[in-house]
């Protein structure tokens, strides 16, 4: 039997459950990423996703501006806040990052 590691994705907890559902849904989801986690996450790479799944990074997309953001519309505006505090206000680049699940 073969382990594999992989470096771990993190998300917030309360997140969990939606991603998921997403993933099993669609195949694919979304994440945004700000400040320390910029260059974290590279196209083609695997990750462990913290309920076990194996995640493939499809997509990494830079922006500045958040109304930039694709899903604008459909944020609210908490979320909207969150990243412009990390991102815009301080003149920093986010990443908008398409993952689905591997079948390693």
């Amino acid at each position: 039997m073969v382990i594999c590691m992989f470096e771990e994705i993190s998300f917030p907890e309360h997140e969990y459950a939606s991603i998921q559902n997403y993933l099993n849904k669609l195949g694919y989801c979304y994440t945004t990423r700000v400040y320390k986690e910029i260059g974290k996450y590279k196209v083609g790479e695997l990750y462990t996703a913290p309920w076990g799944d194996v995640l493939k990074i499809d997509e990494v997309k830079t922006y500045r501006k958040v109304s930039d953001r694709p899903f604008y519309d459909e944020m609210n505006e908490d979320e909207k806040i969150e990243i412009r505090k990390y991102s815009e206000d301080l003149g920093l680049p986010y990443e908008f990052i398409r993952f689905s699940k591997s079948t390693v």
